[in-house]
C-alpha cells in the first residue's frame, strides 16, 4: 500500500526557501517539528522537502522555482511505494486511537542500519500527538543521539498540546494561513472559485484548506447547491441524513455546528446557547468515549438550535 503525494504545494514559498538556505549552508537540523491546523499541508510540505533533499544528485531533481515535484524523479516514485531504502514513515493506522511503541521499535532498524551510497537517510513521524506515553519515551531516547546522517521531520497538529519534552529536543517550526491566503489556495487546489461555491468569509477564516476541499467533496456528494453557507448546509445535510451519524464526515459536521454556533452569537451573544454548546461537546465527548449513539445528539442540535 503506497501513499498520495501532492506534486505541487501552495503558500509555502518562504518556509521552503528557509529551509533551502539551511541546507545549502550546511545548518539544516537534523531533529524539527512542523506545527501548525490540520489540513494546511503541512505533510505535503515535508514531503517536498525531502524529495528536494534525495534528488539533488538526480535525473529529475526537485523544482525549486515552482514548488514542485517531478513525477518521473526517481525518488518520488520509490517514497509514494514506501520501498525508499532512505525514507521511513512513522503514521497513526487508521481506526488506532495512538502511535503504539512497537512502531516506534520497528524504526530501530531502519536508523541502525548503513544508509544506500552513505546518503543521509529521513524518519518522518506524522500525527506526532498521537504518540501515546511508551512511543513518546522511546522516540526521545533515538533522537537524542546526535547522527548527522539522520533527519528526523515530526509533523504535529497544533488543536493538539505539543509534549514539552519532544519541544526542548527539536526546533519548531510553525505554520498558519490568513483568511485572504486560504481562498487563494482552495482557488488553486480547487476546479471551482470559493466565493462561487461558498457565501460569505466565514469558512475560510475557520476552516483550512484541506477542510475547505474535503468541504467540497461532502456537499458534491450530497448534491448541495452553490452559494453555499454554514446554515443551509447544515438544514440539507439533516433534512437528507434524518440525523444519521455518518462517520466519513462526522469531523466537517462538527466543524460546521462550531462555525454555526459562532454565526448565531456573532452580533448578540445568547447565554442560552452559550450553555447549550458546553453541554453538547461534553456530552459528545463522552459518547465518542464510551462508544454511544452519536445520532441523538445530532438530532438535539436539530430540534433544539437548528430549527429555531
Amino acid at each position: 500500500m503506497g501513499i498520495v503525494i501532492q506534486k505541487k504545494i501552495y503558500g509555502y514559498e518562504d518556509l521552503f526557501s528557509y529551509f533551502q538556505k539551511l541546507e545549502l549552508n550546511n545548518k539544516l537540523p537534523n531533529k524539527f517539528i512542523i506545527s501548525g491546523k490540520k489540513g494546511i499541508g503541512k505533510s505535503s510540505f515535508a514531503y517536498h522537502l525531502i524529495n528536494y533533499l534525495f534528488t539533488t544528485n538526480e535525473e529529475y531533481k526537485y523544482d525549486t522555482v515552482n514548488l514542485e515535484i517531478n513525477e518521473l524523479n526517481r525518488s518520488f516514485k520509490l517514497i509514494q511505494n514506501l520501498s525508499h531504502p532512505n525514507f521511513y514513515l512513522i503514521d497513526v493506522d487508521e481506526g488506532k486511537e495512538n502511535i503504539g511503541i512497537e512502531k516506534i521499535r520497528k524504526c530501530f532498524e531502519f536508523i541502525n542500519r548503513s544508509s544506500m551510497n552513505g546518503d543521509r537517510r529521513i524518519v518522518l513521524i506524522d500525527n506526532i500527538e498521537y504518540l501515546n506515553i511508551n512511543s513518546s519515551n522511546a522516540l526521545l531516547k533515538v533522537i537524542e543521539e546526535p547522527n548527522e546522517k539522520l533527519i528526523f521531520i515530526l509533523i504535529h497538529n497544533s488543536s493538539y498540546k505539543l509534549l514539552d519534552t519532544l519541544k526542548s529536543r527539536c526546533i519548531l517550526f510553525k505554520k498558519n494561513f490568513s483568511e485572504k491566503e486560504v481562498i487563494s489556495i482552495f482557488d488553486k487546489l480547487s476546479d471551482e472559485n470559493y466565493v462561487n461555491l461558498f457565501h460569505g468569509n466565514t469558512l475560510a477564516r475557520f476552516m483550512t484548506v484541506g477542510e475547505l476541499l474535503f468541504l467540497k467533496e461532502f456537499c458534491e456528494e450530497n448534491q448541495f447547491k452553490d452559494k453555499l453557507n454554514t446554515n443551509n448546509i447544515l438544514h440539507n445535510y439533516f433534512s437528507n441524513q434524518k440525523n444519521k451519524y455518518d462517520k466519513k464526515y462526522y469531523s466537517i459536521i462538527i466543524k460546521l455546528i462550531q462555525i454555526y454556533l459562532y454565526e448565531k452569537n456573532l452580533n448578540s451573544f445568547d447565554e442560552s446557547i452559550y450553555t447549550w454548546y458546553k453541554s453538547f461537546f461534553k456530552k459528545l465527548a463522552e459518547a465518542k468515549k464510551f462508544n454511544l449513539d452519536i445520532g441523538n445528539l445530532f438530532f438535539e442540535f436539530k430540534t433544539k438550535v437548528l430549527n429555531e
